[in-house]
């Protein structure tokens, strides 16, 4: 009995000692799951140094995220997220390196406004689960662009007297801020330096100045102007002082004209009769389809059209804008005074019958027999958009005559020829017409070849010219 409860007391102890040190066990193993995440220990955020916070850009402009971030365990991820502007980028560092230069270039959608200030959050994640979120303000106030300037007065090629005074107008604008504004023309002693105050964007500057003594000829005017980033933009404008351009050849060019926008073809008009500064043209508009006038058949030098940025104003420029005509489809009769940049319109009234045929009469056609018989008068082709117009293709040989008739059983009662009659070289633009028994014919010499004639018996008006 003593040897049997002796056992039982040595194997009861052994069975306590296996029980603590299962305790122990398990309390290790409790206290070690508290303190580890995947067998990291770790209770420090990432940590981003020498991290630009503050960024300068535009619209459309490329920029750079940069900055050092060190961790102590590990970097695992970083994310870009900006929803408004379509960024989300995720950079994940399966290496978890414990030091980290972020790089990353992004750029500004062309659509947002300038001048705004953006925040965007960046969320730098360590292995051990912790996150640290720096915020980068992106602010669009670089300015990259130059400033807009143009003159509004005086007008290119304006003319002025010896003993005048000179207006100087200049609008300029930029969309931050303007710094200084320089006028100058070396031949006029001119000079002028406007500072601006801080944070003007638009100015108008008005000035006169007296044309120095002994000064003749074509005078230039340069305007600088330069915003407080330093974008320069500049303009300058010519003009004549005591000697006075004079226009003989002012043509009218564009969509409502027999040749569209081709300058080589464009309708000569003819000088007023009782102002001999002021030039006349009659044609046919249709809506939508401007015109400008021009001082040579070909674009410059002389451009005069509408001032794009006020279409009250006659400019002479390349950028000029075509005129339109608020009345609708039409004849019209147009002046144009060069000198005063200054043109009338008027709609004509329609004050003849429509003619249901047209014949080309005269001589000298290939393919025909007409020799000024009326009833071998060649067929005209009446426009389907103007009922006024007529046309016909025919090969000239080496000696024509022509002109024109309504009915091929006689003379009367249409019968038009020209203006000014007798020996002409084509092509012809536009050459007048006058009706009436007798009126004179035009003749043509040793230029054969393919040809279109256009005839409108509105304006009396024809055109001559060559088929390729």
């Amino acid at each position: 009995m003593y040897l049997t409860s002796k056992k039982w007391k040595m194997e009861n102890n052994s069975l306590n000692k296996i029980m603590k040190m299962l305790v122990l066990l398990a309390t290790f193993s409790f206290l070690s799951s508290c303190d580890t995440d995947d067998g990291v220990s770790d209770s420090n955020n990432p940590e981003a140094t020498d991290f630009l916070t503050e960024i300068s850009s535009a619209p459309g402009l490329e920029f750079k995220f940069e900055g050092s971030i060190t961790d102590e365990v590990g970097i695992s991820s970083i994310n870009l997220k900006y929803a408004d502007w379509f960024l989300d980028k995720t950079i994940e560092l399966t290496d978890t390196p414990n030091e980290y230069m972020l790089d990353y270039k992004f750029t500004v959608p062309e659509n947002v406004s300038v001048g705004s200030a953006h925040t965007i959050p960046i969320s730098i994640n360590d292995v051990g689960g912790n996150t640290t979120i720096i915020n980068v303000v992106v602010s669009l106030n670089l300015d990259l662009t130059s400033p807009n300037i143009q003159f509004t007065s005086p007008q290119e090629f304006a003319n002025f007297n010896n003993e005048g005074l000179i207006p100087i107008g200049i609008e300029i604008s930029d969309d931050f801020e303007l710094q200084s504004l320089q006028i100058l023309s070396s031949s006029l002693n001119l000079n002028d330096i406007v500072e601006f105050n801080s944070g003007e964007t638009n100015f108008s500057y008005s000035s006169e100045i007296s044309i120095p003594e002994n000064i003749s000829g074509n005078v230039t005017i340069e305007a600088i102007v330069t915003d407080q980033q330093g974008n320069e933009a500049s303009t300058s404008v010519q003009i004549s002082i005591g000697t006075i351009e004079e226009f003989t050849d002012v043509y009218l060019v564009g969509g409502s004209t027999w040749f569209d926008w081709d300058p080589t073809k464009a309708t000569q008009m003819w000088q007023d009769p009782n102002d001999d500064e002021v030039f006349i043209v009659e044609f046919y508009y249709t809506t939508g389809n401007d015109v400008k006038f021009i001082g040579q058949l070909a674009w410059s030098p002389l451009n005069w059209g509408l001032n794009p940025e006020n279409t009250s104003e006659i400019i002479n420029s390349q950028d000029s804008q075509g005129i339109n005509f608020p009345d609708g489809d039409g004849y019209y009769r147009i002046t144009f005074n060069p000198y005063e940049l200054e043109y009338t319109y008027q709609k004509l009234t329609i004050d003849i019958a429509e003619e249901e045929d047209m014949y080309l009469m005269g001589k000298g056609f290939v393919g025909y027999n007409l020799d000024w018989n009326p009833t071998d008068a060649i067929a005209m082709t009446k426009d389907s958009n103007n009922p006024f117009v007529f046309s016909v293709q025919v090969e000239f040989s080496n000696e024509v005559d022509l002109k024109f008739i309504g009915q091929n059983d006689g003379w009367g009662p249409y019968d038009a020829g020209f203006e000014v009659g007798g020996e002409q070289q084509l092509p012809i633009n536009y050459v007048k017409g006058v009706t009436g028994d007798g009126s004179p014919d035009i003749k043509f010499f040793d230029q054969p070849g393919s040809y279109q004639i256009k005839y409108d018996y509105f304006l009396l008006r024809t055109s001559i010219q060559p088929v390729d």
